[in-house]
């Protein structure tokens, strides 16, 4: 039977590369369901996103807060180069992505690449300098461990039983506030008034971490494989995290 481990916070980033202002950030303490709305200005952050300058500011946040799951909207690693699935990697093919990661440099569509470039810097740095664990198959049996989790919000709706939250640009007001009491009735979630289209986004992945943090594999779903680790020092593959609620 896995090991009990300490409830720790929780942090959920909705990522963006163009500005840090782009970036929805929701924490969410341990023992309470009072989500809260980070800015990137309160992480000392202005400007266009640098991944290692995001990675120790996020890194020094989880210190303060006891933030124990890391959750990042946006790919960990690259596609295996000898996997039978073409052009993207599982956990996306499972998810049907709208962006897909390819083998190093390559993503469909192209246009895409700048992010997912970013992405996986951004994660390489959290991993590597701020010693983050990506999240594992085992991870139930690793109590304690600081998870570093991909997470991607549109599918969180689908497996939360609600309906995806619209595109960004054809959001109304109305809707970010129907989703958010929609959101609220399901997790019990407490929720600020107003939220953004990117803060929603990363809220909803919140359940998930929260149950990671707790040990609690009933109400986490994991779409990929393991992350795979190139002789070079690269990622590979990776699981995507999506809330349940049994």
């Amino acid at each position: 039977m896995p090991t009990k481990r300490k409830p720790g916070a929780v942090l959920s980033v909705d990522l963006a590369h163009r500005r840090y202002t782009d970036n929805g950030i929701a924490y969410l303490e341990s023992g309470t369901e009072d989500v809260q709305i980070i800015k990137a200005v309160d992480l000392g952050l202005s400007g266009t996103p640098s991944p290692s300058d995001f990675a120790a500011a996020l890194a020094m946040f989880c210190e303060k807060e006891r933030v124990s799951v890391l959750l990042l909207d946006g790919p960990q690693g690259w596609r295996y180069p000898h996997s039978q699935i073409e052009h993207m990697r599982l956990c996306e093919r499972v998810l049907n992505t709208p962006g897909k990661t390819g083998v190093v440099g390559t993503t469909k569509p192209r246009t895409y690449l700048a992010y997912i470039q970013f992405s996986i810097d951004l994660f390489q740095h959290l991993r590597l300098d701020q010693g983050w664990e990506l999240l594992t198959a085992d991870w139930t049996e690793r109590p304690g461990m600081r998870w570093l989790v991909e997470s991607f919000p549109t599918s969180a709706w689908k497996t939360l039983g609600l309906p995806k939250l619209p595109a960004k640009a054809k959001t109304t007001s109305d809707q970010l506030t129907t989703w958010r009491c929609n959101l609220s009735i399901v997790t019990g979630l407490k929720l600020p008034d107003p939220l953004t289209h990117d803060e929603l986004q990363a809220a909803v992945v919140l359940p998930a971490g929260r149950a990671i943090a707790n040990g609690d594999p009933e109400r986490v779903i994991l779409s990929g494989i393991d992350p795979l680790l190139t002789d070079e020092g690269i990622v590979l593959e990776g699981w995507i995290a999506n809330p349940y609620v049994p």
